[in-house]
This record gives structure tokens, sequence and C-alpha cells, in this order.
């Protein structure tokens, strides 16, 4: 048989309800894995009330991520976006590749966040030297 491959990835993503859209990132996206490498995928879920609800749905995802690639389900990483860091969410943008959409705009929205939010933490940084200097004495 065939090793899975994206595309098995793909298929299996697009059977999963409440899922916005799954990007592949770390080795597998850069095609760099080893054979023992474990997949990363980040993931966004449209909005849902139930916090259970959408850790249920992440933890299930997880498991039929790991039988369709034939793994353990602890080499299969799923990165819940809402939650991630901005590095996290810059390495999703920068380098990672899109396993599947259900939500064109939510993946829009994400990248054009992401970027103000880079914009935002680069300007402050630059910026940080400066207003330490600003003296508050009139």
């Amino acid at each position: 048989m065939a090793s899975p491959s994206s595309e098995d990835l793909s298929k299996a993503l697009a059977d999963t309800p409440g899922l916005a859209l799954a990007v592949l990132i770390g080795s597998r996206a850069q095609q760099t894995a080893r054979q023992d490498s474990d997949w990363d995928i980040a993931v966004s879920w449209k909005p849902m009330a139930d916090a259970f609800l959408r850790l249920g749905r992440h933890e299930s995802l997880r498991h039929r991520l790991a039988q369709c690639l034939q793994l353990v389900d602890d080499k299969v990483d799923l990165i819940d976006l809402a939650v991630a860091r901005l590095a996290m969410k810059a390495l999703v943008v920068e380098e990672g590749k899109v396993l599947h959409i259900n939500d064109e705009l939510a993946w829009v929205y994400f990248q054009t966040t992401t970027w103000r939010e880079l914009e935002d933490y680069y300007w402050d940084r630059a910026h940080a030297a400066c207003a330490t200097g600003l003296s508050t004495t009139t």
C-alpha cells in the first residue's frame, strides 16, 4: 500500500463538521520530514458556543487523521489557531501548505489579522526604545 499523503488528509478533512480550514506546517510542509517525523496541522474551527464540543471535535479529528495516516494519535499534532501565539500564526501564514478550506473568508481574515498583528509587534518593538527615553516631567 502506498504511503498516505496530503491528498489523503484533504479527503479526511473535507468530512469534518465545523472545520473552517486546515494548514500543514513543519517538516512535512517544507518537504524535509524524515520517516518518523510527526504531522503538524494547524486548524481553525467555525465559531462554537460549546467549548467541550470544540475540544471533542478537535480530538476526534486528531484520531481520524492518525488513522488515515496509519499512525498512533500522538504522531499528529493539531494546533488550534484560535489560541495560537503570534509566532505560530506567522509560521502558518508564511510557510504553511493549505490542506483544506471550507471557509475562504476565514482564511483571508486569518492572514490579514496575522499580518496586522505582526506589523503592530514590530512597530512596538522598533519604537519601544523611543518610548523609554521620553521624560514624564514638564
